[in-house]
C-alpha cells in the first residue's frame, strides 16, 4: 500500500483531494467488493485490485485519463490539454497534423516531444488491457515513478 500512498503523493498536490484519493484507495484495499461495486472493470484473481483501484480513483478524480486502442490522436490531445490545464500549464500543442493519422502506440511518444518544454510528460499506467491509460507528471518526478512499479511506463 506504501508505493502507491507514495504514487498518489507524486500526483496529487492538493492535499484535501490526495488525502481523499488515498482513504478511497484504503477503503477498496480493506474491502475489495467495494472495487466491483464503484467501478467497470471486472478483475480476475490474477490482477492487483489496489492498483486498478488507484488508477480508476485518478482517472474519476481527474489525473489520468484512459483511451482504447483504437480511438484517435484528437480524444488524447484533448485529454492531455486538460491534464494540462489542471496543473495550470499554459502550452498549445501545435505542428501535430502528422500524429492524426498513427495509432496510439505511435503518437503517445511523439505527443510528449509536442509538451516537453511544458516540464511535463505523459506516462502509461499499464493496467494489462488494450487500452492506454495516462497521467500527466513532472519531469521531476518522473525517476521517482518509474522506481516505484513496473506497471508506470514511459512512453517509447
Amino acid at each position: 500500500m506504501e508505493k502507491y500512498v507514495e504514487i498518489i503523493k507524486l500526483l496529487v498536490s492538493n492535499r484535501d483531494e490526495m488525502n481523499s484519493i488515498i482513504d478511497g484507495l484504503i477503503e477498496i484495499k480493506s474491502n475489495p467488493s467495494l472495487y466491483e461495486d464503484t467501478f467497470f472493470r471486472m478483475p480476475d484473481d490474477s490482477q492487483d485490485i489496489t492498483w486498478l483501484a488507484m488508477v480508476d480513483i485518478l482517472i474519476e478524480s481527474g489525473y489520468a485519463f484512459e483511451i482504447d486502442w483504437k480511438e484517435d490522436y484528437s480524444t488524447a490531445k484533448n485529454q492531455t490539454e486538460i491534464l494540462l490545464k489542471n496543473k495550470s500549464v499554459s502550452i498549445d500543442i501545435e505542428k501535430d497534423q502528422d500524429l492524426y493519422h498513427l495509432e496510439a502506440g505511435s503518437f503517445f511518444p511523439l505527443l510528449n516531444e509536442k509538451i516537453e518544454k511544458s516540464g511535463y510528460q505523459l506516462l502509461n499506467l499499464d493496467i494489462d488491457s488494450d487500452s492506454y491509460v495516462s497521467i500527466l507528471v513532472n519531469n521531476e518526478n518522473i525517476n521517482k515513478l518509474l522506481s516505484l512499479d513496473d506497471r508506470i511506463k514511459e512512453y517509447r
